[in-house]
């Protein structure tokens, strides 16, 4: 496919591949600003500059995904709107996470080692999970998708969107056996979050699935003292299921619970 197929009124939106690249590489840098000395407010900086990046810089900046837009349009273009039908997408979003939860508290729990240990989700993780829940899903599963599509058939996309999502998850310093499953597990997972987002037509399923799912997931994979090969088989291999179980069910509840009348596209 061309990427010069359609003429957008933003240079960087003609060229798909490079605006990819640039916008993955800015998300990325600035996770540093989470780094400086401080709690709350190094995790507070990132948030806010990740949302100017995603609602600022993007539409209206770099005219990224298709050209330089209101705001409104924006929001349609990578699906943050229409939200409707919001309870739908809400329960979707927590029925998703209790899923995934689930399936690792089970393995946790059938080592024989698990420890409740609420001091795992401190308030802190609360904050942090916002900059993951939003602004990964709107950076990932809004723009950088978008871009996919118009350069690859779906499904090429959407794989494609996953491994990268993944990449960005990569730590060389701590990489391991593990870490590499890990990875595999991420890519698995962003590939449940683009099922559901494009089966919904609306990142808000996504981004309530993101953020529960990492606020509570150092509590339930708490096992100190347990064999880390068979936690790590039974954890990696339980949650394979639940994403596969979760797919099945958007599918189900998408099927049952439409969308509502469609609202007006975006020009």
């Amino acid at each position: 496919m061309s990427e010069n197929q359609e003429n957008y009124n933003s240079r960087l939106a003609n060229y798909p591949r490079p605006a990819i690249a640039l916008t993955a590489v800015i998300y990325l840098l600035l996770g540093i600003l989470e780094t400086l000395p401080g709690t709350y407010v190094p995790a507070l900086l990132y948030f806010f500059a990740a949302g100017i990046l995603a609602l600022i810089v993007m539409p209206y900046v770099l005219g990224l995904p298709n050209g330089r837009k209101s705001l409104r349009e924006f929001c349609y273009d990578i699906r943050l709107l229409p939200m409707k039908p919001v309870v739908r997408n809400v329960l979707l979003g927590l029925l998703l996470a209790a899923l995934t939860l689930g399936s690792i508290l089970l393995a946790s729990l059938l080592t024989r080692h698990f420890l409740l240990d609420w001091t795992k989700v401190p308030a802190l993780r609360w904050v942090k999970g916002l900059t993951r829940g939003i602004w990964e899903e709107v950076i990932f599963r809004g723009i950088i998708l978008v871009l996919f599509l118009r350069l690859f058939s779906k499904r090429r996309a959407v794989i494609l969107a996953a491994v990268l999502f993944a990449i960005v998850h990569f730590k060389l310093e701590d990489f391991d056996l593990y870490a590499a499953v890990d990875l595999v597990s991420i890519f698995f997972m962003g590939l449940l979050f683009t099922y559901v987002v494009l089966e919904t037509g609306s990142l808000l399923p996504a981004i309530v699935f993101h953020y529960v799912h990492d606020i509570f997931i150092n509590l339930v994979q708490n096992t100190p003292g347990a064999d880390m090969a068979q936690a790590k088989a039974m954890l990696f291999g339980l949650l394979w299921i639940s994403l596969i179980l979760g797919a099945l069910l958007t599918k189900y509840i998408v099927d049952h619970w439409p969308n509502q009348a469609p609202e007006p596209a975006a020009a």
